[in-house]
């Protein structure tokens, strides 16, 4: 593991704080909803190329996103992956909504949404507003980052990488920390924290 790579913990106070990180590579890898509207640099206040930004509608996991955020930790020694959700998610709202009428989408978005209501489930949320399916999805999107890809696991235990599974708030930018997993640091007010 590079020296110069700050560890998770800092790694993830500076992004909180929004202090950008002066480097040519990036020190962050986050995982967010391609709906958010938002990039991941303005949420952390952080130049171009400073996070390894991966997408998808509803935190849909398949290999793609598993290769890049292997690739973020493992090639580019990355201390920290952000699993970031957001309010008023249109993806969670249709998970609620097929959760309350059985009404699912059509598609592709039919295995997003069925996704999320597994997360509902297997987090024993209540899963009666767009915010506890947010929390429960990201919380479980994070654990099944690590079950499914030996090379995060390995570097979470090791301490080298830590998960943080957070939300924001469009209107006033607040992060809203739901579980961290490994060496992270911060526990105020999560559900889940796996060192």
């Amino acid at each position: 593991m590079t020296t110069d790579m700050p560890d998770a913990t800092t790694t993830w106070q500076r992004l909180r704080a929004g202090i950008s990180h002066p480097t040519d590579k990036p020190v962050a890898a986050v995982f967010r909803c391609a709906d958010a509207g938002i990039s991941s640099e303005t949420v952390f206040n952080q130049p171009a190329g400073a996070l390894l930004d991966v997408s998808t509608w509803g935190h849909a996991v398949d290999t793609s996103v598993l290769a890049s955020i292997e690739y973020a930790v493992e090639t580019l020694e990355v201390p920290l992956v952000v699993v970031l959700g957001h309010d008023d998610c249109p993806a969670m709202r249709a998970a609620l909504r097929a959760w309350e009428q059985a009404q699912l989408p059509d598609g592709a978005m039919r295995a997003a949404v069925e996704h999320a209501l597994l997360s509902v489930v297997r987090r024993g949320a209540a899963g009666d507003s767009v915010e506890s399916v947010t929390s429960a999805h990201i919380v479980e999107t994070g654990l099944g980052l690590m079950q499914r890809s030996p090379a995060l696991a390995r570097r979470v235990d090791r301490r080298e990488c830590g998960i943080v599974c957070a939300t924001i708030s469009a209107a006033d930018r607040e992060i809203s920390v739901h579980a961290t997993l490994g060496a992270v640091g911060e526990t105020n007010g999560v559900l889940v924290e796996c060192v």
